[in-house]
């Protein structure tokens, strides 16, 4: 029997659901072990990383070389371990088989012993499937602390 789960606006099978949840897990562990050409295997070879932390889009896997690098590079200077836990995520099926997908990312860091909440983050993401398995074709971080300074409202 196949088990689906509606999720979002559409309903897709469990076995999907348990793949990208070990995807992402797979993913932010490696980020977080700063093994950056594992990450960014994680992208399509023109995969794009939009976020309101950046000034510009990040666009293929070279660039992204250099963005998840430059991250480890100011981790290691504090002496930080990163975690990022990735939850509450919804899949909706798109056209062409592209899974979207909408997640909570906590991002917590570790100094000297004390852990602090970094930033609380939501991830967009189009997946795509391949031959190694899902991909990130496309990736929207959205900084809750910036949208707050930013967002309706806000005197900026």
């Amino acid at each position: 029997m196949d088990q689906t789960v509606t999720s979002g606006k559409g309903t897709v099978s469990a076995e999907v659901c348990s793949r990208i949840d070990q995807f992402y897990a797979m993913q932010m562990q490696a980020l977080d072990d700063g093994d950056i050409a594992a990450w960014v295997d994680t992208f399509t070879d023109d995969g794009v990383f939009v976020s309101n932390g950046l000034p510009d889009p990040v666009e293929g896997r070279g660039a992204l070389t250099e963005l998840g690098g430059a991250a480890v590079a100011r981790l290691d200077e504090k002496g930080a371990i990163r975690r990022h836990f990735v939850f509450n995520v919804i899949v909706e099926p798109a056209a062409g088989g592209v899974l979207r997908t909408t997640c909570y990312v906590p991002v917590f860091d570790t100094v000297d012993g004390v852990t602090t909440l970094t930033t609380s983050t939501v991830m967009r993401d189009e997946l795509v499937g391949s031959e190694a398995g899902l991909l990130v074709r496309h990736r929207t971080v959205t900084r809750d602390d910036l949208l707050a300074k930013t967002g309706p409202g806000s005197a900026a």
